[in-house]
């Protein structure tokens, strides 16, 4: 039976929500398994700490948490890297990691553990000007060579949040304020990019997801706005993650790939990122 699944959702836990919105709000979107992150650090012992409390009959191992209806939540973590790239691993994370180690360190170790490693948002620029503009030249060559490296390994995010009027929009306000950016549809150029690759022979996929920044419980309710469906099988976290795994390299999946809507983007992302010191964590 196929499943619906978000393998993006920073849930802001502790602060405005909880464990158990964030199982009602999977109810209410009818997604089957989702990864839930926070930038350069893992929620992993927390959510396992909530949920036996809630749900004592729930199974918890290294990869994340099935509950007794059959919904997964799986680990999983955000990083800065040294190259400014970001990296979602899902199934594993690694928790000595910080913002100076290499993306590649990343990759390896949490391949090893046989974690789903997402770089997110990769054309987006997360340096300079912090997510609305476009990666240099010389960085998305590194990028070019870091997909034919990892080629069936790795995959590239298709962004619910990369909104492209919206961002387009926030590349003029930037040159105002003295920035040299270039604009792209970054999910399109992500698209052109995997099919470029696989032309060359290399296996590379595209996957949808949300990027949800959940600052209130509403905002839980745009879950799995951007999803992939697959026919993902096993009864523990663990057989979820390496099942989902062979799934997405092998094609048998596809894609939701919805925007969420302009307000909500504003609201839990744009808003905190330009207006930083009045918001708790503005980039999650």
């Amino acid at each position: 039976m196929a499943k619906n699944i978000e393998l993006h959702l920073h849930p802001f836990l502790g602060k405005k929500n909880n464990i158990e919105d964030v199982i009602e709000a999977m109810d209410d979107t009818k997604l089957d398994i989702v990864a839930i992150e926070a930038l350069d650090h893992t929620l992993h012992n927390q959510v396992i700490e909530e949920i036996k409390s809630k749900y004592p009959e729930a199974y918890s191992d290294d990869y994340g948490t099935m509950l007794p209806d059959g919904k997964c939540i799986l680990r999983a973590r955000e990083y800065n890297t040294k190259e400014t790239v970001h990296v979602l691993t899902v199934g594993y994370t690694l928790d000595s990691a910080n913002p100076t180690t290499e993306i590649r360190e990343i990759i390896d170790k949490c391949l090893e553990k046989d974690a789903l490693v997402i770089i997110d948002h990769p054309f987006v620029d997360n340096a300079k000007t912090r997510t609305a503009g476009h990666i240099s030249k010389e960085l998305e060559e590194e990028l070019t060579s870091l997909c034919k490296e990892y080629s069936g390994q790795i995959t590239l995010e298709w962004n619910g949040y990369s909104i492209p009027w919206i961002r387009k929009g926030l590349k003029h306000i930037l040159k105002i304020l003295g920035h040299a950016v270039s604009y792209h549809d970054v999910n399109k150029k992500v698209e052109e990019f995997s099919s470029l690759l696989k032309s060359e022979g290399c296996n590379v996929p595209v996957i949808a997801d949300t990027d949800l920044h959940a600052r209130k419980k509403k905002h839980l309710q745009y879950m799995g706005t951007s999803r992939i469906v697959s026919d993902v099988k096993g009864e523990t976290p663990e057989e979820i993650v390496k099942s989902m795994k062979m799934n997405i390299f092998a094609g048998e999946y596809f894609n939701i790939k919805e925007y969420v809507s302009s307000w909500h983007l504003l609201e839990a992302f744009c808003f905190p990122v330009l207006f930083s010191k009045f918001f708790y964590k503005p980039r999650a």
